[in-house]
């Protein structure tokens, strides 16, 4: 929850950085998190009996992640493949691939 008029400009951004760090200590404590930005506010609002003044910008899953991936999950990795690092960054300026020195792939 978030009350845009307090902070008009940089709001959406405060956000972000306090859900990360919630996501960070979550990790750090053995949970798993979902960020879910696709879900109804109004209903959401109702539901949670939140105040008007307030908007709901995203909402984060917590929970014990499960010890054992599923069938399908494996499937998929069979089928397609992680990429590598220099596939997904970029070095200095955006769309120079990163050459990795002393990095290695996952």
């Amino acid at each position: 929850m978030w009350r845009p008029k307090s902070s008009p400009d940089w709001y959406a951004i405060d956000v972000a950085l306090a859900v990360e760090n919630m996501i960070l200590t979550a990790v750090s404590e053995g949970l798993g998190t979902c960020c879910v930005g696709s879900f109804n506010e109004k209903d959401v609002k109702e539901l949670l009996k939140i105040p008007d003044n307030y908007d709901v910008l995203v909402m984060l899953a917590v929970g014990y992640a499960r010890d054992k991936i599923d069938l399908s999950s494996k499937l998929l990795h069979l089928v397609r493949s992680r990429k590598t690092l220099s596939e997904v960054c970029s070095e200095e300026i955006f769309g120079k691939p990163l050459v990795p020195q002393n990095v290695e792939e996952p």
